[in-house]
Parts: C-alpha cells; structure tokens; sequence
C-alpha cells in the first residue's frame, strides 16, 4: 500500500511539474495539454487504488497499473506497489483455502 502511495505522489509531482512549466520553456501550452492528459490518468490511477482499498484489489490495482503505464520510469513504483496489492490478495485467498481443507 505505501509503495502505491509513494508512486502515485510521484507521478502527481512529476505531472504538477510538467503544467508549471518547468520541464518545457518555449512551449507551454502543449505542456498544460499534455499535462491535463497526465492530470486524467493520474486521476485513473488514484481511482484504481481507490477501489483497491475497497476491497477488489485485482480491478483496481489493474487500473492503477493501466493509469501508470504514461509515467514510466516513474510510474513503475506504482506499478509496482499495485502488484503487490494483488499479491496480497492471492495470498489471502491462499490461507482462506489452506484453512478450509484443514478443517475437513
């Protein structure tokens, strides 16, 4: 979770960035445009992690993953925390199993 945390506030920064006009001197309107695209996945992805904490964490950390995908190599550390999310869930579902055929 805090892994996700992390890599979703950096690819926030890095798109806040990017609007500001820090990145690009000479050109800021496609900075803002492409900005606002950045700003919408991000929104994706903040989303995704939404409804992984909810309690379907394969639906949302693909959407976390699908809205991360644009902010490579930052959006890899929230890739990576959204994999971990649905480790998680597996594994859960694994102890679930393993306690249910211990019962019979």
């Amino acid at each position: 979770m805090k892994t996700t945390l992390v890599g979703l506030l950096l690819n926030l920064l890095f798109t806040l960035a990017l609007m500001g006009g820090v990145f690009t001197d000479y050109d800021t309107d496609f900075a803002s445009s492409f900005g606002s695209v950045l700003l919408g996945l991000w929104g994706l992805s903040v989303l995704g992690f939404v409804i992984a904490m909810a309690g379907s964490r394969k639906w949302g950390s693909i959407l976390v993953i699908v809205g991360s995908i644009v902010f490579i190599p930052l959006g890899i550390v929230a890739m990576i925390g959204a994999r971990k999310l649905r480790e998680a869930d597996a594994n859960d579902d694994l102890e679930a199993r393993r306690k249910l055929n211990s019962r019979h």
